[in-house]
């Protein structure tokens, strides 16, 4: 590791190795997997919308832990991926290690614990509740949806595995429910939060798309009264982020009127062409153009920082036809970010895994530079627009496992949440 962190002086170890681990995914040692068939403590992976798996969806009852943890508390979700040289090992001492070919270079990781939901079945349909909302890493994710209709017409997104998810989950074995009622929704919400504060620091709601009309509704309706449940039986909202496609002012109006605190319209990736390939569903039944109009618009009802559309970093790079330089790709995307973040929204991202059940499943990841670049780049262009803590909306340091926006902060930065302030108010 001593020449990668070389190559990149100016930024922290950890941020390098977070950022290499989940480019690259990582294994698990034999050792470490027989302690893991052992126990039934921990929040393992299963019941998600996508797999993060390279090779393979991971079912639950295969007992993978879903997040582990860095020695200074800094999050990472488990790509699993046989062929990376990261593996998870465990010492004679019981301490678990990440090995680089063969050299431990990360000690002490920890793991998320198991919710106390999960064990629950739902009242209606005797489903586990883990499988309606799981634990993200001491926040809750809910799952409204598990199917994604531009699968009918092959217009999926290339990198997405959502369909092909739910299908190898259901035939290992794992409860499942495609697109669950409003009541089943409500009552596993309010039971995990209840049951299990560990996990009530924010909420995510997300789902596939509709295209027409699901039992006589339209996504929009569908989310609605899903929304409204989950409002009655909680009284008022913890912090929750909707992940759903951009509405005109109608749609956004009746959305916002629910009283969620932030909507996520995912973009995906900002050049142009390269959307209208990479996600032609979105290109063909709503449009780039129009999709970048209505994300902006949603500040006017949200404000400034609630609006925080995902972006796949690394699949403008994707072949045939992404970009073949690195500093063409970071240009591309930092100039959609400082335009969008100039407009009042703060985008998100994640790293993008090359899964089992994607179309871009044979593709090769950019180079490591590129990771670091971009996200020094966002990093930068957040300060410049002066959005601080937290990004995206309802986040937090120890809940946000896809990218390392929040270690760059805690190393790099001087707002109130960064390491050279917290040491400060230590002393």
């Amino acid at each position: 590791m001593d020449e990668i962190y070389y190559r990149f002086a100016d930024v922290h170890p950890n941020i390098v190795l977070k950022t290499d681990i989940m480019r690259t995914g990582i294994d698990i040692s034999e050792k470490a997997k027989e302690n893991f068939e052992q126990r039934d403590d921990l929040l393992w992976k299963g019941f998600h919308m996508f797999s993060y798996e390279y090779q393979k969806t991971t079912i639950y009852s295969e007992k993978t832990p879903y997040f582990f943890r860095l020695e200074d508390d800094s999050p990472l979700q488990f790509r699993g991926n046989s062929e990376s040289p990261y593996m998870l090992d465990l010492l004679d001492d019981g301490e678990f290690v990440i090995r680089r070919n063969g050299d431990i270079v990360a000690r002490r990781i920890t793991f998320e614990p198991k919710p106390k939901w999960y064990g629950l079945k739902t009242e209606k349909e005797g489903v586990l509740m883990g499988a309606i909302a799981q634990g993200h890493c001491r926040s809750l994710f809910v799952t409204i949806n598990k199917y994604c209709e531009l699968w009918n017409t092959h217009d999926e997104c290339l990198f997405c595995d959502i369909v092909n998810t739910m299908k190898a989950q259901s035939k290992g074995g794992e409860d499942l429910v495609a697109r669950i009622d409003p009541d089943t929704i409500a009552e596993v919400v309010q039971t995990a939060i209840h049951l299990d504060p560990l996990y009530a620091i924010s909420m995510y709601i997300s789902g596939g798309t509709i295209l027409g009309r699901y039992r006589g509704q339209t996504e929009l309706e569908f989310y609605i009264t899903r929304l409204q449940a989950i409002k009655k039986r909680l009284g008022a909202w913890i912090p929750t982020c909707v992940q759903i496609a951009p509405y005109d002012d109608e749609g956004w109006n009746r959305l916002h009127d629910l009283g969620f605190a932030g909507v996520q319209p995912d973009i995906e990736v900002w050049d142009k062409k390269l959307f209208e390939w990479i996600c032609p569903g979105k290109s063909k039944f709503i449009g780039y153009d129009e999709w970048i109009k209505r994300t902006i618009r949603a500040v006017d009802f949200w404000g400034p920082g609630q609006v925080n559309p995902n972006f796949v970093v690394g699949v403008e790079m994707a072949k045939p036809h992404g970009f073949t330089t690195i500093s063409e790709a970071v240009k591309s995307t930092a100039s959609g970010w400082d335009f969008l973040m100039s407009h009042g929204v703060l985008p998100r991202f994640n790293m993008w895994a090359r899964v089992a059940g994607a179309a871009f499943h044979d593709q090769e990841a950019p180079d490591l530079e590129y990771f670091i670049e971009i996200q020094k780049a966002y990093t930068e262009l957040r300060w410049k627009h002066h959005f601080d803590p937290p990004f995206p909306a309802c986040k937090t340091r120890n809940s946000w496992t896809l990218n390392c926006i929040w270690d760059f902060e805690y190393y790099h930065g001087t707002g109130p949440l960064s390491k050279k302030s917290l040491d400060a108010k230590r002393s």
